[in-house]
């Protein structure tokens, strides 16, 4: 059975990255594909890019962000199979072949693979094998009980019509917003592979506030998570209230303890320093 995919990749001002992105999809061996640019109206070189490769849809115009643009993208695309590729990460070499060998399972809606990590040059830092992409492990956050890489995942157009489209009012976490949709509506199917490298560096905008005390994305992660926890007349309400409280004073006891220069150390040290 052939398969068309549609790889949708939101950009902005990500010029050092996008050749290496776009070739990656390129380089599938794979004929049956189409690469949307959502491109939010970059002034660092990307158009120059784009129009090196006819082969490329793409539309270039301010927008509300990333969210936004996947949206726009995935509306317009004609795949029965789609890939969402942010425009500085890759996919791994000759994944298409594999993946429409899952999809020939009309019962396959949704496939998930492993991957790398990657710095701003691409260089590996790790391996990760996914894990735990369970509905109430992708909820129950503070457990850390999964571990995905985001452009591994692949998942038919029909989807959209019992999950809908991604959140456009989030900015760091609309992925695990999507996937705890898709998880409650759908079977994962794991293809046991690397698939995807996604590039963590210092401009990137989870790389922008990691080393936060707190970081911007964890706030929102925490918001996504609470959408999924019922309400306050339900058990389940108060079970991830009280798993969260739990979760949170094991972390902050496992950091002070056995976590040298941990951030739970760094504010107690702080605190310490403004009472002496």
């Amino acid at each position: 059975m052939v398969h068309f995919f549609s790889i949708i990749t939101p950009s902005l001002n990500q010029a050092s990255f996008l050749d290496v992105n776009i070739n990656s999809v390129l380089d599938q061996s794979y004929s049956d594909f189409e690469h949307i640019i959502v491109d939010g109206g970059s002034r660092d070189g990307t158009i120059e890019i784009l129009k090196k490769y006819p082969h490329l849809r793409w539309l270039s115009e301010p927008d509300g962000g990333q969210a936004q643009a996947l949206n726009k993208g995935f509306k317009i695309a004609s795949g029965d199979v789609f890939g969402w590729l942010n425009s500085d990460d890759y996919y791994c070499k000759g994944i298409f072949q594999e993946l429409a060998k899952c999809f020939d399972d009309p019962s396959v809606m949704v496939v998930y693979g492993d991957g790398y990590e990657v710095d701003r040059g691409g260089e590996v830092k790790r391996y990760i094998k996914s894990r735990g992409i369970q509905t109430d492990d992708l909820i129950q956050y503070w457990k850390w009980r999964y571990e995905y890489v985001q452009p591994s995942f692949f998942f038919r157009r029909d989807v959209f019509e019992k999950t809908g489209y991604i959140d456009e009012g989030l900015h760091y976490t609309m992925d695990h917003d999507f996937f705890i949709r898709l998880s409650r509506g759908y079977k994962f199917h794991h293809l046991q592979a690397p698939l995807a490298c996604y590039r963590l560096h210092e401009t990137s905008k989870t790389g922008k506030t990691i080393q936060s005390m707190v970081p911007k994305y964890i706030w929102e992660l925490h918001r996504v998570s609470k959408r999924y926890w019922g309400t306050p007349v339900q058990l389940n309400y108060y079970r991830n209230s009280l798993s969260l409280l739990i979760g949170v004073l094991f972390s902050i006891m496992k950091n002070l303890l056995f976590v040298p220069g941990s951030k739970s150390r760094t504010i107690v040290k702080r605190w310490l320093s403004l009472g002496s």
